[in-house]
């Protein structure tokens, strides 16, 4: 989480919009930060000294430098196996040739990379923000020339500018630190991986676990970012992550796989010990029953209720990556790329479901979430933004490179570390205008499967990789009993599915913390699906272990 803002002196929080009063204010602020002033003392020198004879001087230049510290220890079987920390600072440096409306920037993405010092010596940073200049200015003349020639082939004007023009922004936030009790995690995970054979109720099936594997994970990361238009950031995140891992394999060779995690933006917001220990020997349980569990037979044609945590996985593979605005290719009348770029002001989902994304809502029934920013990674200020209005598509993700009908960045150009920018959601939160509580959800999930004749219908509680089932219930439509079952597969989800194919949704809204080089948050309710193939997965089954493990 983005933490509170900051700026010294009387310019508490304050946006700077570029008068020369508040220039001169900001930058003396900013020179206080020994990172910031080396930085601007360079991009200063660059401004007035970049340019090759009888080339073009740069019109746009930005230095960002990603200060990122990371820890991690890992356990199996009971054991600590590795623990480890690394702080580094890398700088990514990015010249535009051109203009505004036509500059030297490439689907690829722009800029330069270079390791930088991991202490405050300012001509070693400086040297190293010079040699990534010099690289990403040579790259810059040579791209800009090639894409004038390959604009001559194309009939097709440009429908938007290379690059937008935004008012300058000054935000100077408190740097984060990593703080981690990291005895008593180390001593959390051994614990925790010791559960399969320690805990008396799972004594008897400690013999089924391959692998009991847990790791705590933290990331820190203090960004700082100067632009030639005068922007000066400096602003810091964290994510914390614990989790356990366990696997066996079934009778028939099928492979099962479980885990827990916990996540907070500060240590304190990880699970209590207690809460820690049940959550693992939670998932042991369920992996013991999914083991002696039936395997999915047939083909089933019907209604499914994803609970708050699948149905966030099925949004993050399906919609999230089609209201990014990514550029079209040049010579092409589309709006953006992928499955939405002809979908502004058209349906996308049904009229009962709205979708905002808003990097400013930093947390959510009490939780802190990672996908809050105040300013994203260019520049910009954050902006909470309508993406679906009753079903309508009617914003997109934008960051600094325009797309028809859009020509400004609201906010959503992010990074990942040392990584060029592209438009990315912060906090998504999907509502539901008429949304049902859990029991009445899953009542008229079985309401629907005894309207089509059906035996069962299918609840998907959690997804691992690619959209794979961990947990699959088969709901008896005639007494309503659950039964577990493994082996299943899903088909026919496709946009048209998230279009046309969603009756409901749940009032139980799923907070999915994503950790990641970009933290990003997904707030949506359990959703029920009228029609959805589920069947028996294709995945090959190995042979099972020879020999029984060690005993006690």
């Amino acid at each position: 989480m983005v933490q509170s803002r900051k700026i010294f002196a009387f310019a508490a929080a304050l946006l700077v919009s570029g008068s020369c009063f508040a220039q001169s204010t900001s930058q003396a602020d900013a020179e206080k930060e020994p990172v910031l002033k080396a930085m601007l003392a360079e991009l200063n020198r660059s401004k007035q000294q970049l340019q090759l004879q009888d080339f073009q001087k740069p019109f746009f230049i930005q230095y960002r430098l990603d200060d990122v510290v990371e820890y991690q220890a890992n356990a199996n079987y009971g054991a600590l196996t590795g623990e480890q920390e690394q702080h580094q600072r890398v700088v990514r440096v990015t010249v535009r040739i051109g203009n505004y409306k036509l500059d030297s920037s490439t689907e690829r993405g722009d800029g330069s990379l270079q390791i930088a010092t991991i202490e405050d010596d300012p001509i070693a940073l400086r040297y190293a923000l010079w040699s990534a200049t010099d690289t990403a200015y040579k790259n810059a003349l040579r791209d800009y020339t090639q894409k004038q020639v390959a604009l001559k082939a194309v009939q097709t004007p440009l429908e938007a500018d290379d690059f937008s023009q935004e008012k300058p922004v000054v935000s100077i936030e408190p740097l984060v630190r990593l703080d981690l009790d990291r005895a008593e995690w180390k001593r959390r995970l051994i614990v925790g991986t010791e559960l399969y054979r320690t805990d008396a109720q799972l004594k008897s099936s400690a013999n089924d676990v391959l692998y009991s594997n847990g790791t705590v994970r933290v990331r820190v990361l203090n960004r700082y970012l100067v632009n030639s238009e005068g922007t000066m950031i400096r602003k810091g995140s964290a994510q914390y992550m614990a989790i356990v891992s366990a696997g066996t394999q079934a009778s028939d060779g099928m492979h099962l796989d479980r885990s827990y995690a916990t996540t907070g933006t500060k240590a304190a917001e990880l699970d209590s010990a207690e809460k820690f220990h049940d959550g693992v020997t939670g998932i042991l349980r369920s992996l013991r029953d999914l083991k002696n569990a039936h395997v999915v037979s047939g083909e089933y044609h019907g209604p499914v209720l994803f609970s708050g945590d699948a149905a966030s996985d099925v949004l993050n593979a399906l919609f999230v990556p089609a209201v990014a605005a990514m550029r079209p290719e040049a010579g092409t009348s589309q709006r953006t790329r992928g499955p939405y770029a002809s979908s502004y002001q058209a349906r996308v989902l049904p009229d009962f479901l709205k979708v905002m994304d808003d990097p400013g809502l930093a947390s959510f029934d009490g939780k802190s979430l990672f996908g809050a920013y105040k300013v994203d990674d260019e520049g910009v200020t954050a902006q909470s933004i309508s993406v679906v209005e009753s079903g309508k598509l009617m914003n997109y993700l934008i960051g600094r490179e325009p797309v028809k009908d859009f020509p400004n960045s609201n906010g959503h150009g992010r990074a990942g570390i040392a990584q060029a920018s592209h438009p990315q959601m912060g906090v998504l939160h999907v509502e539901a205008s008429n949304a049902l509580s859990p029991e009445v959800l899953e009542q008229k999930l079985i309401a629907m499967g005894k309207d089509q004749g059906l035996e069962y219908v299918y609840l998907v509680q959690t997804f691992g990789p690619e959209l794979a089932p961990r947990l699959l219930y088969r709901i008896h439509v005639a007494d309503g009993k659950r039964e577990l079952v493994r082996g299943g597969d899903l088909d026919d989800l496709d946009h048209r599915t998230l279009r046309a194919g969603i009756r409901a949704a749940g009032n139980d809204t799923y907070i999915d913390n994503v950790f990641g080089d970009i933290p990003q948050t997904i707030l949506t309710p359990s959703l029920l699906f009228e029609d959805v193939t589920v069947k028996r997965t294709e995945e090959k089954s190995e042979k099972l272990p020879y020999y029984a493990p060690p005993a006690e």
